[in-house]
């Protein structure tokens, strides 16, 4: 850690190796900040990694938690261990506490450890509505813990910050307005590093996210098995693991729909290049979804459902196509763009023009060194 930097600690729920939209959106972040500021992580050690190491330059510090549920909600274990590395936490010296979600046991910690070293203390929000896992027992207990925690976090005074505005208008639930926007983003490297022309043989539409039924995945595949019926030269793709993924694979053979399970984040580009129709059907409570910048910057033509800060990118018809949620409304849409290959190739080069000018991470990095320095002062 470099004497002459401030220094931002990040609070997480979960940090890579753990793989999902707010890891690395954090990781992703830090790489850019890393330049300016030291970057300390806190996080739950959910995969039996080391408590303390250096990963890339950011200090990762992993506390302990319980079996039980720790790869969904880790529950803290604040046990001899937990009270050593808390520790060393606070003797760190920290400049910026940036706790990301509200609903983990690391938030609330964030915000304690803000108190008691008196720092600055930001919250980031990733979603537009309470989580969801498909259980309405569970979904209403869970929005109740939500709820209590949130209010609890109130408390410390911190500055609320969303990966969206869709984000922020759904803090106003809470009765918090927030400061301000530090978009979800993506690394404009990787459009030279993966882009080449596609030569596809078949029209591919893709898919790739959690394979659960929140995630619009039944309707797209249903959708898809009707479109094939009259167009034939077509294929669908669906990358992405979960709970219904075996269900799935045993009820749609269609020869043209190919399920590919959980990728690697090369492959995952590689599938974007791929492709020429990617499909956000979407029915869950996003912030902004990695999903569609990534297919955006590879030149893809997007249809997807109006969640989070979807609007935000896709905010006009000549960037991509915002469909209901329900199959009937993706049977037409897919069907108007296979009508008309010439839209495709016009939403290809507008989503990654859009993309590159207003979603790049240098660009979210400035705007939160802005903000912090306006409050760090």
């Amino acid at each position: 850690m470099k004497k002459n930097k401030k220094t931002i600690a990040f609070f997480n729920g979960f940090y890579i190796p753990h793989l999902g939209g707010v890891e690395r959106y954090t990781s992703k972040l830090s790489e850019q900040l890393k330049e300016n500021y030291n970057i300390i992580v806190v996080t739950t050690n959910d995969s039996n990694t080391k408590n303390i190491e250096v990963v890339d330059d950011v200090k990762v510090y992993r506390l302990p938690v319980y079996n039980l549920c720790k790869n969904r909600y880790p529950f803290l274990k604040k046990n001899k261990e937990y009270k050593e590395l808390l520790n060393k936490i606070l003797k760190e010296k920290i400049d910026f506490i940036i706790c990301n979600t509200r609903y983990y046991q690391t938030s609330i910690l964030g915000a304690k450890v803000a108190k008691e070293k008196n720092t600055k203390l930001f919250f980031l929000d990733h979603s537009s509505n309470h989580v969801t896992v498909g259980n309405k027992l569970l979904d209403r207990c869970g929005a109740i813990y939500e709820d209590y925690l949130t209010n609890k976090i109130k408390k410390y005074n911190p500055k609320f910050y969303g990966v969206s505005k869709k984000c922020n208008e759904w803090l106003k639930y809470f009765n918090i307005e927030a400061s301000g926007v530090f978009y979800n983003s993506i690394d404009d490297s990787v459009y030279k590093k993966f882009y080449k022309e596609k030569k596809n043989k078949k029209t591919k539409i893709s898919y790739i996210g959690r394979i659960i039924p929140e995630k619009g995945v039944i309707n797209l595949l249903d959708a898809f098995e009707e479109i094939n019926k009259k167009y034939k030269n077509i294929e669908l793709v669906i990358a992405g693991d979960g709970p219904i993924l075996k269900d799935l694979k045993e009820k749609y053979k269609n020869k043209n729909i190919t399920f590919l399970g959980k990728i690697g984040y090369e492959d995952v580009m590689k599938l974007c290049v791929e492709t020429d129709i990617f499909v956000h059907p979407s029915m869950y409570p996003e912030g902004l979804p990695t999903s569609i910048l990534e297919a955006g910057i590879m030149k893809t033509a997007i249809i997807a459902t109006d969640r989070g800060g979807t609007c935000e990118v896709i905010n006009d018809k000549k960037y991509g196509l915002i469909v209901e949620e329900n199959k009937e409304d993706l049977v037409d849409k897919l069907s108007y763009l296979l009508d008309n290959p010439d839209k495709i190739k016009e939403l290809k080069e507008n989503i990654h023009e859009r993309i590159i000018k207003n979603f790049t991470w240098k660009q979210t990095a400035k705007a939160v060194e802005k903000e912090l320095e306006k409050y760090g002062k």
